[in-house]
């Protein structure tokens, strides 16, 4: 659709030149970094960064091999299902990839808008499109419709905390009372963090200069670290994983590079630092899994102390990786990959929608246990489970897009236009 205005050469963003330099639409050959730029006069359903689609798509399928592993009901007995395993554990850092990508896309749009004077209008307008219609209609139809479908005892047990649901506060109620039983979704928790966040975030960006803004970020990360060493002797476990103090560095490593991308030298000023720090991580990471042989659980000390900073400086290290690679390199070409993009663009409902569905085939007894096992291994049926479990979340996935999330995101031409940098439109 090209229903929206032409941009002006001057909504180029954040790549290597100062941001209201004009580039004439073209990638600048001449140096190292490539520019993200405007596509022309697509709309908002159509105008993403496609690196940033992938690094997105990247996040949701680790959560979901996480979840198709522990829901398959998988047992390992010999060494390939002991990988699978051991991989499937692992998936749980999506979410924090996913809150490092959220911190990166909101603090640019809010930076990028904040001398609009519908500011506040705009930003929660635009982001209650995105957001609200799937998640609340997902509410009404497990509290107010399913229950109906239910014994009385159920029904109880699913709507009980309902309330807790609607005012996105879900998060709190776990980290007192451990996960819901049913946890059908208990996975909203980290978009309850998200919510709470950006209640404050646009005006502390509207109020604060960049390097301000740069400071408060720090700020946020050390103070974030600080309450995970303090509250672990008080808290439950669970706690420190799941409540928005604890869990904001995140969030603010993926502001505060949103913020350096708008310096004058954008993420050039970086140097190969984010190269760097991302080959570490990654060798980091296979070192664990490799030799050292450690699961990577959310309830291990080390982990929910000092782990979760560390993933969300190597999250965002990938992410600078990803925004100045080279046109055709290796890693521009698997961010780009279509199988990542599509994943990355029907994330959301994704997310939404996943756990339900493998929870609910759990429940009626469809997991691996139902195919033959294959010399001791149980792969045959657990790739019947991807296949039926995967064909069923992106069905709903697809259906959300089409009749919700599509149509919604249409209406925000209604709103005063800001310039965005790609891929910031869409994200929620």
């Amino acid at each position: 659709m090209n229903t929206a205005p032409r941009k002006s050469p001057e909504d180029v963003s954040w790549g290597t030149v100062r941001p209201s330099r004009t580039c004439g639409g073209k990638k600048n050959h001449k140096t190292s970094t490539r520019l993200l730029q405007r596509r022309g006069t697509n709309s908002a359903l159509d105008s993403r960064e496609p690196v940033l689609d992938g690094i997105r798509g990247l996040a949701i399928l680790a959560v979901l091999w996480h979840h198709l592993v522990t829901c398959s009901g998988l047992e390992p007995a010999v060494r390939l299902d002991h990988h699978l395993w051991r991989t499937g554990l692992w998936g749980w850092v999506g979410v924090d990839l996913f809150f490092v990508l959220s911190g990166f896309l909101i603090t640019g749009i809010l930076y990028d808008s904040r001398s609009s004077g519908r500011y506040y209008f705009n930003f929660f307008g635009r982001r209650a499109l995105r957001i609200l219609p799937l998640y609340y209609g997902v509410l009404a139809l497990a509290f107010l419709v399913v229950p109906f479908f239910l014994e009385p005892r159920s029904a109880e047990a699913l709507t009980r905390d309902q309330a807790w649901y609607w005012l996105y506060l879900i998060n709190v109620k776990f980290a007192f009372d451990g996960w819901p039983t049913p946890a059908y979704l208990g996975h909203f928790w980290s978009l309850a963090i998200e919510e709470q966040f950006y209640l404050i975030w646009p005006l502390v960006v509207r109020m604060l200069s960049r390097r301000r803004l740069l400071l408060v970020c720090v700020v946020c990360f050390l103070a974030a670290l600080g309450l995970r060493v303090l509250l672990s002797a008080w808290l439950p476990n669970l706690a420190v994983y799941v409540l928005m103090p604890t869990r904001m560095d995140a969030l603010a490593a993926g502001a505060a590079l949103a913020l350096i991308a708008r310096g004058e030298r954008g993420l050039r000023v970086l140097g190969p630092w984010p190269a760097v720090v991302a080959a570490l991580f990654i060798a980091a990471a296979l070192y664990v899994y490799v030799w050292k042989k450690d699961d990577v659980s959310t309830l291990d000390p080390l982990i929910r102390t000092l782990g979760y900073s560390v993933l969300a400086l190597g999250f965002a290290a990938v992410i600078a990786v990803g925004l100045t690679s080279r046109p055709g390199s290796m890693v521009q070409r698997s961010l780009t990959s279509v199988p990542l993009s599509v994943l990355g663009k029907y994330s959301y409902a994704l997310y939404v929608f996943h756990q339900p569905v493998m929870l609910f085939m759990r429940d009626l007894g469809l997991q691996v246990d139902l195919a033959p096992t294959v010399f001791g291994s149980q792969l045959p049926g657990f790739l019947l489970f991807i296949a039926v479990a995967g064909t069923l979340s992106f069905a709903c996935a697809l259906l959300s897009w089409r009749f919700i999330e599509a149509p919604m995101l249409r209406l925000k031409r209604h709103l005063v236009s800001t310039q965005v940098a790609p891929g910031r439109e869409r994200q929620g």
